[in-house]
């Protein structure tokens, strides 16, 4: 039997918050003592932020947590006395100013000077936010033990917060370029963002490995479904997942009659940001339910008809909760293309009940739905069976687990 190592897990993004960036570390955290790895998790004080889980961390009680204070703007919204973070659009060029290679550069120090203090076998940063990684190339440098790096986006690529001038994007490189070279494995969420890398780094192609986001059968739990024609959209509205097409597309089957308006309802369950929400409000049939705690979100997401997904062109922006959309058994309507979803796109080629539609063919997506629609009234209820039910999280997990064990 292996012995057991000691992990020091590097991640901003840790309960309260919720959402994506926290909840990847908050999985491997559950299941890696089940494969012979002990993590100490090094991650902030309290922040202000959009999306707050607290009964995400009740999964992990068990795991030691050192929490350091920073200097960086959601920590000083949150001393200032701002608990809930609300982005407005004013706020944008700010970021953009400061983003070098993120707005998160203040946390360095800190969690530095926390982690030399930590015993541990190696070292696991997961990001963005990528000055994390700064972090952890440091510390491995200090404590000469294995880097780990963990790349939930593409770094020069990332899609939420671009680099703008030269003088960042060169910042950026020269940052990717070291860790890349220092780290002993690195992991990507999804292969776009391995070819990039290994485009860029072609020698480190050997020690890059993709683990996706998984899904967790922990949690869906059974739910009777709702007695509303159900559309639901799971996880964050902004610019890249603009619903209006979809919205448009039900709203043009209630103004012919072919859907009862008291029949039918578009839930968007997540942060969406302000001037996606007034649109939403809008329609009377759409419903904004914020952010919910994760396991709730899967249980209302799962008891509705229709997954909405929306995305974008890019090939990175892709949603993480793709695995989860198929865990739910829901068919699926896609609005919109994108290279970023060929998970879905290689379940649906494989039988998982889902369409995907230009982002404006709102004419394709009305005939879909009012099929849909037609089924639900006669209680047929469509159902899906992932076909990539080797991507739980423990059997990601276990992935990562052993390759923390060959270091």
């Amino acid at each position: 039997m292996k012995s057991t190592k000691k992990l020091l897990v590097i991640t901003y993004y840790w309960p309260p918050c919720g959402g994506p960036g926290a909840l990847r570390p908050v999985k491997f955290v559950k299941y890696l003592p089940q494969f012979g790895v002990e993590p100490v998790i090094l991650t902030r004080k309290k922040i202000a932020y959009h999306s707050l889980d607290e009964h995400l961390g009740q999964e992990i009680a068990h795991a030691k947590v050192v929490a350091t204070e920073s200097l960086d703007p959601a920590r000083i919204l949150y001393l200032l006395g701002m608990r809930q973070y609300h982005p407005q659009r004013w706020q944008k060029p700010i970021k953009q100013a400061i983003n070098f290679p993120d707005n998160k550069l203040a946390w360095v120090p800190f969690s530095y000077s926390a982690g030399i203090r930590e015993t541990y076998d190696s070292i696991f940063v997961t990001a963005p936010p990528f000055s994390a990684f700064i972090t952890g190339y440091y510390l491995a440098r200090r404590t000469r033990k294995p880097l780990v790096l963990d790349f939930r986006d593409a770094w020069l690529e990332f899609p939420f917060m671009p680099y703008t001038g030269r003088m960042q994007r060169d910042f950026a490189a020269r940052w990717e370029k070291k860790v890349i070279n220092a780290a002993s494995c690195i992991v990507t969420v999804d292969d776009n963002i391995k070819h990039a890398l290994v485009q860029r780094h072609p020698r480190a192609a050997n020690k890059i490995s993709v683990i996706p986001n998984g899904y967790d059968p922990d949690d869906f739990v059974p739910k009777k479904k709702a007695n509303t024609f159900t559309i639901t959209h799971l996880g964050t509205v902004r610019k890249e997942r603009n619903p209006e097409p979809a919205l448009r597309a039900v709203q043009n089957l209630i103004v012919s009659n072919s859907i009862n308006k008291d029949d039918v309802q578009v839930q968007f369950i997540g942060h969406v940001e302000g001037q996606y929400g007034k649109n939403i409000k809008k329609y009377p049939f759409a419903a904004i339910t914020g952010h919910l705690s994760h396991r709730h979100a899967l249980h209302v997401f799962s008891a509705g008809h229709i997954g909405l997904l929306i995305t974008t062109g890019s090939a990175y922006f892709f949603p993480s909760r793709q695995n989860e959309y198929l865990a739910s058994g829901l068919p699926i309507l896609v609005c919109g293309t994108s290279k970023g979803i060929h998970l879905i796109e290689n379940a649906f080629d494989k039988g998982y009940p889902g369409w995907i539609y230009e982002y404006d063919d709102i004419k394709g997506m009305q005939t879909k739905i009012l099929e849909l629609y037609h089924d639900f009234k006669k209680n047929r209820i469509w159902k899906g069976e992932t076909p990539y039910k080797e991507f739980t999280r423990k059997n990601l997990t276990e992935k990562l687990a052993k390759l923390i064990h060959n270091l």
